[in-house]
């Protein structure tokens, strides 16, 4: 399938759509809800879907930027616009939940009586962990574990590696290949080294998963820019990797296996790229174009949503003399009948994300891209004064003259009019002599 250059996409429909999915996945496996796939030991490879939205980024900023940064210029506005286009939703999650820890100390003081569900600013909500969250290094090794909004840390870290991907391309345009499977695989090798049986790793060493992730779609890039215009049997293409997916995500154990998860991401990545088979058909659907839209909301916001239900239903437990919260392999839980009855309201809370997450996009995050765009744009003002010509002064009274006439002519019968349009004959007449001295 391999061949020259060829023109490629402006937008990639069926990626878009899959990078919402993985989003929707991510927030079942994150649910906290004791429920019967908890129970099944391939439910943990929802986690591949992080490594798929590094190596989706990888992809999509190899298209969007990949011959535009051509100067210190053009990378200052990358810097900018992922900054805009990651922090700021990341930020205001951050906030809310720095707001819960202060709302629980309070309370912790006023009603000793009332166990809460935590300790207020115990360990992954301290105050020195705010300021690591606020300089996106909360997942280079410098916490025992996750730190307040747990899933930032894959935003934390894919804008370092953005940074990267940028320098590279400003500093060895010819090379960039090259280099970046050099960084796939030193981050391959450097991650089996310290994780060898899973690549599930965040905190620690967040970073070097991401960049196996990141470049892998990167690499993939490459390949289909310089492939043929279409697939041939797209269809079967797209249900064979569908299938591929489905069968590692389910009979992977933790291992030196899960490895070769981004060398199947690279194959997903350039058949789906094509938008051609049926399954891209699906993908293409307006509810997945939004669920793709709203991806990064669904993914930051999820946490934050479930620590609040699930500190309701605690509450509403404890009031009720109820055991609706417990323990399920170290993660506290809450209890909604037997884990098979429990599997539907885990479905429920799944999707009541969604329609957050679109109010999370609509107000933080367009806003904030916005907003960047501006800041690295001219003014509106500015815009409109370079589209519009300036006019001479002397034009404007002639052109006033007209319109008065027309509308003289409108209100005023013809008898009555006479000595209007005299009078406005005469100052267009003046007008005309004044631009003629200009």
């Amino acid at each position: 399938m391999l061949g020259t250059n060829s023109a490629i996409a402006a937008r990639f429909e069926a990626l878009d759509a899959l990078r919402g999915v993985c989003a929707l996945l991510v927030v079942l496996f994150h649910v906290p809800v004791y429920h019967a796939l908890k129970d099944i030991g391939s439910f943990a490879n929802l986690q591949f879907c992080v490594d798929m939205f590094f190596a989706l980024s990888g992809f999509v900023l190899c298209h969007a930027y990949g011959q535009r940064l051509n100067d210190g210029a053009e990378g200052i506005r990358f810097i900018v616009l992922r900054f805009a286009r990651l922090w700021p939703l990341h930020i205001v999650i951050l906030a809310l939940f720095v707001g819960l820890e202060t709302g629980k100390f309070v309370f912790s003081r006023a009603d000793t009586a009332f166990a809460l569900d935590s300790q207020a600013f115990a360990q992954g909500r301290s105050v020195w962990e705010i300021v690591t969250n606020i300089l996106f290094l909360q997942s280079f090794n410098l916490h025992p574990g996750m730190s307040w909004n747990g899933p930032a840390w894959s935003a934390a870290v894919e804008f370092y590696v953005s940074i990267l991907f940028a320098a590279v391309v400003l500093l060895f345009p010819r090379q960039r290949y090259a280099i970046f499977l050099a960084l796939f695989l030193a981050a391959g090798v450097l991650l089996y080294q310290v994780s060898p049986d899973k690549l599930f790793v965040s905190s620690d060493w967040g970073i070097l998963r991401a960049m196996f992730g990141f470049f892998a779609g990167c690499l993939a890039y490459q390949l289909r820019a310089h492939s043929h215009a279409r697939l041939t049997v797209p269809s079967l293409w797209e249900a064979c990797c569908v299938v591929l997916v489905i069968a590692f995500a389910a009979t992977r154990p933790w291992g030196p296996s899960h490895y070769a998860f981004p060398l199947l991401a690279i194959i997903v990545l350039y058949v789906f790229s094509y938008d051609q088979g049926a399954v891209s058909k699906v993908l293409r659907s307006s509810i997945l174009q939004k669920l793709g839209l709203w991806s990064y909301s669904i993914y930051m916001i999820h946490t934050f949503l479930f620590q609040m239900t699930k500190m309701a239903v605690s509450f509403v437990g404890q009031k009720a003399h109820l055991n609706l919260v417990g323990w399920h392999n170290e993660e506290k839980l809450m209890l909604l009948g037997t884990p098979e009855q429990a599997v539907l309201p885990a479905l429920i809370l799944t999707v009541l994300i969604v329609p957050a997450a679109a109010l999370t996009y609509r107000w933080i995050e367009k806003p904030a891209m916005d907003a960047a765009r501006d800041l690295l744009s001219p003014t509106r003002s500015a815009k409109t004064a370079l589209a519009k010509p300036a006019v001479p002064s002397g034009i404007i009274p002639a052109a006033f003259a007209g319109r008065m006439s027309r509308l003289s002519a409108r209100l005023f019968p013809r008898s009555a009019r006479g000595s209007t349009a005299a009078g406005l004959a005469r100052l267009r007449a003046m007008s005309r002599r004044g631009t003629a001295g200009m």
